[in-house]
């Protein structure tokens, strides 16, 4: 799994990119509303993720190829997939791999076009490949766990990774 957009559990430092406590840098940003310090540069720390405009991780560019290649299912969440590279991932996987949505609606090639200049979603049931599961990700990813016995490493790792 890339997480494409990375996530709030380290932070790093804008100018050196020195690690810092992904805790400790939401701790500061919520509570006292500033950008916390590097503690090696004096610079400003944000957290590991990837905000508009700015680069994804190395690791997203050496392994997306190699990875949609071999997948045996791609299970896409929580996006518009209006913006690319990311927004071509769904593409990029074999024809016979299935695809499932988390999402609160229908986005990119999971939904059907309706002709020109419609944003009218509607779910394609010719693509058999495609699954569908509306909804907040949150909640798909803990039926999901439920479905497949695995409720309690989902509670282990979410309370390991908490944000607050």
């Amino acid at each position: 799994m890339i997480e494409c957009h990375g996530h709030f559990r380290t932070a790093s430092c804008i100018s050196c990119n020195f690690s810092s406590d992904g805790e400790e840098c939401k701790r500061i940003i919520v509570e006292e509303k500033r950008p916390p310090p590097c503690q090696n540069c004096g610079g400003h720390v944000k957290p590991d993720i990837v905000f508009f405009g700015e680069s994804l991780p190395t690791v997203f560019h050496r392994n997306v190829r190699k990875d949609t290649k071999n997948a045996d299912l791609l299970i896409v969440m929580g996006t518009s997939l209006m913006v690319g590279p990311v927004n071509q991932i769904p593409e990029m996987v074999r024809k016979d791999c299935p695809r499932v949505l988390f999402n609160n609606e229908l986005v990119g090639s999971f939904r059907k076009k309706n002709g020109p200049n419609t944003r009218k979603k509607s779910y394609n049931t010719n693509a058999r490949r495609d699954i569908f599961h509306a909804g907040d990700c949150d909640s798909s990813v803990q039926m999901l766990c439920n479905l497949l016995g695995w409720e309690q490493e989902l509670n282990d790792l979410n309370y390991k990774h908490r944000l607050g």
